[in-house]
């Protein structure tokens, strides 16, 4: 039954009867606009040129009382970038009130007292960072960037509100929009009436220099910590004001694959305190059973690791935050065959980034206290301490090893766990010492 569901979600149309699959009990304001009524064609028939995606933020700034759009720079191609704020109307109107106490969490010398952070956070809400698309032929992720915006600015359920009521919600819908749009222009050109599924049609096969880097061919993704590039440069100030809980980077990775959440894999930074793997786990069992519904498969700590300082896990996560890599198999046109015969379709690449999405930001919600605490403790040891790059050890606070709910009565094996198409996250899992 959960394999029929899997199968079927990927050809439903995607504005509202495929969200109602995976966001059972949601409902819609109909006076905000579905990605259909604007674009003309559902999420998932062919790829949303970068034009096509300022022309729906638009209407959904202009229907919703939820969301903020502030444009943070521009690219070399003079796209501009936009970062999307998203919460309760209450929230949006405390925005400076909420970085304010955010920020004075992120350095402890700030507060007055114990009872203040005690305070902050208890009263403050959790805040994420999505960001999209940064290797723009990495093609899906603003396709469900546009989901996730629309199930947050129409969502009338209790689920959705709950998320606005306890989140403030950044979407960077395409970190890349010259790259982007490069891979875009020439995959819908590419392609023909009908999508040709053999992996060895021409539409598959992306020529140099490939919609990957920016402008310049740089890959945004090795360039969190140098900041050489016009894009990173403006996005970092901008981070930086709001120093988010979590941070989620949306990938793909090859189309014979099947999707990649965190827990990470060796080597993990040796300067990253305990909690940042307790929060992998956290998070990846979010994640597990939001894709078990579904009966998707996917896989954990194997091959993305969380060393390198450069990637839009690693920076995220010196900084606070954690940073996590989500890859779904995809590098692909708008349908391809895969090698067991099933078929892998940009809707259905939409729908799973989607659906991590919202599981993250419901994990967080159910975590939120625990997760400024550590979040508050984190920044306070590179306040003692502050940590060079290079991975040099020093001396550091001894804090008791963290636990949480997710962590009790979990075996720890100290393992990694074999490579299998499809990995189930019980508690810490067995091969991550929580």
């Amino acid at each position: 039954m959960k394999r029929l569901l899997f199968v079927l979600l990927a050809t439903l149309p995607c504005s509202t009867q495929a969200l109602q699959q995976l966001f059972p009990g949601g409902t819609y304001n109909s006076a905000v606009p579905t990605p259909q009524s604007v674009l003309g064609y559902e999420i998932g028939d062919r790829f949303t040129d970068f034009r096509s995606l300022e022309r729906y933020i638009d209407k959904l700034v202009a229907s919703s009382d939820r969301i903020k759009r502030i444009t943070y720079g521009s690219t070399n191609e003079q796209r501009p970038l936009q970062l999307l704020i998203i919460s309760s109307p209450q929230n949006l109107t405390r925005l400076d009130e909420i970085k304010a106490g955010n920020k004075k969490l992120t350095d402890p010398r700030t507060l007055k007292s114990k009872a203040e952070a005690e305070q902050l956070i208890n009263s403050l809400p959790g805040i994420v960072w999505f960001s999209y698309g940064v290797h723009g032929n990495e093609s899906s992720s603003p396709e469900a960037a546009i989901l996730t915006a629309y199930q947050l600015c129409a969502g009338t359920d209790e689920r959705t509100k709950n998320i606005l009521d306890n989140l403030v919600v950044l979407i960077d819908p395409a970190v890349n929009p010259d790259g982007r749009e490069r891979y875009v222009q020439w995959a819908n050109a590419a392609t023909g009436i009908k999508p040709n599924t053999n992996p060895d049609a021409y539409e598959h096969s992306e020529p140099w220099p490939s919609g990957r880097t920016n402008h310049y061919f740089f890959d945004l993704n090795r360039d969190w910590a140098w900041q050489t590039q016009r894009e990173t440069q403006a996005r970092i100030p901008l981070y930086r004001t709001w120093m988010p809980h979590a941070h989620v980077d949306f990938h793909e990775m090859g189309y014979t694959s099947t999707y990649f959440f965190f827990p990470a894999a060796a080597p993990i930074h040796a300067e990253f305190p305990p909690e940042v793997k307790k929060w992998g786990a956290i998070y990846g069992k979010g994640n597990a059973e939001a894709f078990d519904k579904l009966g998707s498969g996917y896989y954990t700590a194997e091959f993305f690791d969380l060393y390198y300082p450069g990637y839009g896990d690693s920076w995220p996560t010196f900084n606070g935050a954690i940073g996590m890599t989500y890859e779904q198999a995809g590098g692909a046109n708008v349908a391809i065959k895969k090698p067991d015969g099933t078929l892998l379709t940009l809707r259905q690449r939409a729908l799973n980034h989607f659906t991590t999405g919202i599981a993250t930001l419901e994990t967080t919600v159910r975590h939120k206290q625990e997760r400024l605490q550590d979040f508050f403790w984190i920044l306070g040891i590179r306040i003692e301490k502050p940590v060079a790059y290079q991975g040099i050890p020093h001396q550091r606070r001894v804090r008791p090893e963290p636990r949480s709910a997710a962590c009790e009565n979990t075996h720890h094996a100290g393992h990694r766990s074999p490579p299998t198409a499809r990995n189930s996250i019980t508690g810490c899992s067995a091969f991550l010492h929580c």
